[in-house]
């Protein structure tokens, strides 16, 4: 009879760095309620999916389209965004050595980490901000320095602060504008402040242009490309789905520095990461019909935001809220931590919301509330909300049963019942 041994496999000390997934618990919550027929809304998400079959473009070759995409339709791509950069932003991009494409904003991120950050290093990160920053830092070995976002300072960073306080040998710098999940703003003497620090400390600057290019009327957020030193510190990584509402498109790309995005390139080929012909025929359309993609988003994002404000306020929430970004970043009441807090919320209402201890430390305190897709659902938002103010508002009574207490009119003692 054949004995076998037990092997055990030493685990890699870099997933001990890796962020946890510490709401998970409100996914088992939100299931268990979900069988029982509970109705969950769930707004612990930026994006909603949309259908983007109507955005493909047929090919004759109908297999071809889960292919990866070939060069031709790479470099058309590549063309489609430095025109939409020039129509946005006013920015002219050399197609074929300023813009690649990736698989999404997560690979992105960990590819300009494996490229420029080598174990040891630190890479400076926004505090709060959004985790999967944390996983691309820790898969590569790199240790990180967290930077901290006040709201006394509308959630805006102090390079003079970090300049003092840089440890190591600080290697890059993530920045994220409309900011996610404290919904600030940064103009362009922010973005200039950046290039600078970058350009001094000879630190690659990486933005996160996920809601930067989506406007409303007037309101038009500044990129990091608009920075005319931008391009000789740093990137910008536009995912195309988020800001046109196609949130399941899984395709992203990089621009900016040529250096940068020669080692990123170098990377997709060497392991195969090209995206499918199929979503990148999706993003082509996406990108011709962008105005009207957009103003039919943010037309929908303006009506709910306003039902959602309205309740908040109502209710006694103090709310954060830009005219582009589909979330809003709100200060709950100070008597349980935002865990505990969205747990009860998700009992008593079956709304699901984020946790701001998920974004980090300074996240604590807050919550951040997807806006719904439509009106209608927004409503049915706003009354849960309204309805149900007084139970996940009440702090929880401490119950003691042992305490006695004495009858005034004897000296008997008296349990209470």
């Amino acid at each position: 009879m054949a004995v076998t041994r037990k092997i055990f496999i030493d685990r890699a000390d870099r997933l001990q760095r890796m962020p946890v997934a510490t709401a998970l618990d409100l996914e088992h919550i939100a299931g268990r309620m979900a069988r029982r027929g509970v109705e969950v809304i769930d707004l612990s998400r930026t994006t909603v999916p949309s259908d983007s079959g109507r955005l493909s473009r047929k090919s004759p070759d109908q297999d071809a389209d889960w292919r990866p995409a070939g060069d031709s339709l790479l470099s058309e791509l590549g063309v489609a965004v430095s025109v939409w950069y020039e129509r946005r932003f006013g920015v002219e991009l050399d197609p074929q050595h300023e813009v690649t494409v990736v698989p999404n904003s997560v690979m992105g991120l960990t590819l300009l980490a494996l490229a420029f950050v080598d174990s040891g290093n630190m890479v400076l990160l926004p505090d709060p901000g959004l985790p999967f920053y944390r996983g691309a830092v820790a898969l590569c070995g790199a240790g990180v320095t967290h930077y901290h976002l006040w709201e006394r300072n509308d959630f805006l960073p102090s390079f003079a602060g970090l300049e003092e306080g840089l440890v190591g040998r600080t290697r890059m710098m993530v920045l994220s504008y409309p900011h996610n999940p404290t919904a600030a703003v940064a103009d362009l003497n922010v973005l200039t402040q950046a290039a600078s620090f970058g350009r001094r400390q000879s630190i690659l600057m990486v933005f996160d242009a996920a809601f930067t290019h989506a406007y409303h009327g007037p309101v038009r957020p500044r990129g990091f490309m608009e920075v005319a030193a931008a391009r000789g510190v740093g990137v910008e990584i536009f995912p195309i789905g988020p800001s046109f509402g196609v949130g399941e498109l899984p395709l992203a790309v990089i621009v900016g520095n040529r250096e940068a995005l020669t080692a990123v390139t170098f990377l997709v080929q060497a392991s195969r990461l090209r995206p499918l012909a199929r979503s990148v025929r999706v993003a082509l359309n996406v990108l011709e019909n962008a105005e009207s993609l957009m103003a039919e988003r943010m037309e929908r994002l303006a009506a709910s935001r306003n039902i959602l404000v309205e309740a908040l306020t109502e209710v006694g929430w103090t709310s954060r809220a830009a005219p582009t970004v589909p979330f809003l970043w709100v200060a709950i009441p100070g008597m349980v931590g935002s865990e505990g807090f969205c747990r009860r919320l998700l009992r008593r209402t079956g709304l699901k919301i984020s946790p701001g201890s998920i974004f980090g430390v300074r996240g604590e305190g807050f919550v951040r509330i997807a806006i719904p897709p439509d009106e209608s659902m927004a409503k049915v938002v706003a009354e849960r909300l309204g309805s149900h103010a007084r139970l996940y508002q009440r702090r929880i009574p401490r119950r003691n049963p042992l305490r006695r207490r004495r009858r005034p009119d004897s000296g008997e003692m008296k349990i209470p019942e």
